[in-house]
């Protein structure tokens, strides 16, 4: 319910607001009390991925939730970063050719979270 408005709201402003993301880091803190943690080694790969996208220079909004998404899918199963990060890629790739379809021309900057919720949709939808 919550990918909602931020995919809204990063596709308007290019930004996630902490709002949400303290919303979100909340209801995540209470699901791992409850839940655990998951793979540990899952998490380091996970882990390793999100500094790699901060050398990368991706917003740090789209980090953050990327971090807390993954936090939540490793606790519930088995979940495997080398095989999310390609789909995450792809539809990222696909809202950029759409864009530049539509506008003639590439933006500079595109909104990450509606790339980043229908790659973990896609993959949880193909486990």
């Amino acid at each position: 319910m919550i990918a909602f408005p931020i995919s809204i709201r990063d596709m308007n402003t290019k930004t996630i607001p902490n709002v949400y993301l303290k919303f979100l880091a909340a209801l995540t803190a209470v699901y791992l009390f409850i839940d655990g943690f998951g793979n540990m080694a899952n998490l380091l790969a996970g882990f390793i991925a999100v500094c790699l996208l901060v050398a990368l220079r991706v917003g740090m909004g789209d980090v953050k939730l990327i971090a807390l998404t993954l936090l939540i899918v490793n606790s519930q199963m088995d979940f495997s970063v080398m095989r999310y990060f390609p789909i995450l890629l792809a539809c990222a790739l696909a809202h950029l050719l759409i864009h530049g379809l539509v506008n003639w021309q590439l933006p500079e900057r595109i909104a990450l979270a509606p790339s980043i919720f229908l790659a973990f949709a896609l993959y949880l939808s193909a486990r």
